[in-house]
């Protein structure tokens, strides 16, 4: 890829991008596991409720649809913060990079498990809702059938290990964006690639992500990484000449 064309990835990927996630995330509700019930509030559409957080939730339709939007922009992120760290730029001359290889090594881990959470707690589940809704409203799922899917419903939800909320794939991606976002931050900062404003806001996406990608976390989150992000590329980032062969100190801002 030329100079120009890694510059176009760099903005669509961690500005536009996480632009777009942080819009559709206001609608993502939180809060609702066990008030009233995954299946119970996810099931229909939902009024704004401060307790949920989302601005309105629009029924399973939505979380599906959601979901399907979430989860490759997501993957597009991934790529632009691993391209932040050098990844596809050969020799360049940056130093710390054990600092680099743990944010690419991390990003790789979030970007996978994310993906399979996303996959399991919003696109499968998504479509397993509108299913179950089809089936209830004809009529060929009544009575204790279909609280019978309900309840496993809501007991995958909380599932240890592949579950929407707590488990093994959340929370090992939710630390890996933290420790991707964190590690991102140092190098570019000792590579006097960011300013000290443009690394906190990018580790303060790492911690909002981390905490939660629903409303409004997630908004919160995507909004300090494009933001992080436009400051960084509307200016030279190209690492300056070091004469006496000393590593770079902390760009000021």
């Amino acid at each position: 890829m030329t100079q120009q064309s890694n510059r176009a990835f760099a903005i669509a990927s961690l500005v536009f991008a996480p632009i777009l996630l942080g819009a559709i995330e206001l609608f993502h509700p939180a809060h609702f596991t066990l008030n009233p019930g995954m299946t119970a509030f996810l099931s229909q559409p939902q009024p704004g409720d401060p307790y949920f957080n989302a601005i309105t939730y629009f029924g399973p339709e939505w979380w599906f649809l959601l979901h399907m939007i979430q989860t490759p922009l997501v993957v597009v992120v991934s790529f632009g913060l691993l391209m932040a760290t050098d990844s596809f730029a050969g020799q360049t001359g940056a130093r710390f990079k054990p600092l680099a290889w743990t944010a690419r090594i991390a990003t790789v881990v979030f970007m996978t498990y994310y993906t399979v959470l996303d996959s399991i707690g919003g696109i499968g589940l998504g479509r397993e809702l509108v299913v179950l809704k089809e089936l209830t409203d004809s009529g060929a799922l009544t009575g204790p059938d279909a609280e019978n899917i309900r309840f496993f419903l809501d007991r995958m939800w909380v599932d240890p290990w592949v579950g929407g909320v707590g488990s093994f794939v959340s929370l090992l991606g939710s630390w890996a964006i933290f420790v991707a976002a964190l590690c991102t931050a140092g190098y570019l900062l000792l590579n006097r690639k960011a300013t000290w404003l443009e690394v906190l806001l990018l580790a303060g996406f790492g911690w909002e992500l981390q905490m939660a990608h629903a409303s409004y976390h997630g908004p919160i989150a995507f909004s300090l990484l494009a933001l992080s992000s436009a400051l960084r590329l509307s200016r030279k980032t190209a690492l300056p000449q070091n004469t006496a062969g000393n590593p770079p100190g902390p760009a000021t801002s």
